[in-house]
């Protein structure tokens, strides 16, 4: 009974989302086809019944990433010079595309950027090398979570309409 009330109010469980039916096999493309970005939108994708193909041609969706950036500049020196304070910065863009509609863009070009500062201890380069390969990592996760927030905004805003 409890499960009847929690999906009857929207509740899905957190990763689930509820994805544009076209999407069913789909896919992904992108410069960087072995990068962190690409293999974690395509398991997510997965993990919500999505088939991920490697041939354009058996897809009914492409998923294109245009750009993926990763930026850092120094916010902050010391008084020698060194660099003490730095941001990373990590924007995509990418569009969606439904084939059966004659290769119309079904979801425009949309952009995401994200945003990250940590400090930097000359002391201790080794250690702050790994926390930035964190950082950069966490960073690309949570650009999948948005991505797929913003598919499924699509196909809420689409079902709407309907």
């Amino acid at each position: 009974m409890f499960i009847v009330l929690l999906t009857s109010c929207g509740f899905h469980l957190r990763g689930a989302y509820q994805l544009p039916a076209f999407m069913k096999t789909t896919y992904v493309q992108a410069d960087n086809q072995s990068g962190e970005l690409v293999r974690s939108l395509k398991r997510r994708l997965k993990a919500n019944g999505i088939r991920i193909v490697d041939d354009v041609h058996e897809a009914a969706a492409v998923f294109e990433i245009q750009t993926e950036i990763l930026n850092k500049r120094v916010l902050s020196v010391d008084s020698k010079g060194r660099a003490r304070e730095y941001e990373l910065n990590y924007s995509i863009n990418f569009s969606l595309l439904d084939l059966a509609r004659e290769n119309e863009t079904t979801l425009l070009q949309q952009s995401l950027k994200l945003e990250r500062e940590f400090l930097f201890d000359t002391e201790d380069v080794l250690g702050k090398s790994r926390e930035e390969a964190t950082l950069v990592k966490d960073m690309q996760q949570d650009m999948v979570r948005l991505i797929m927030l913003r598919l499924q905004a699509y196909n809420e805003s689409t079902s709407r309409s309907n």
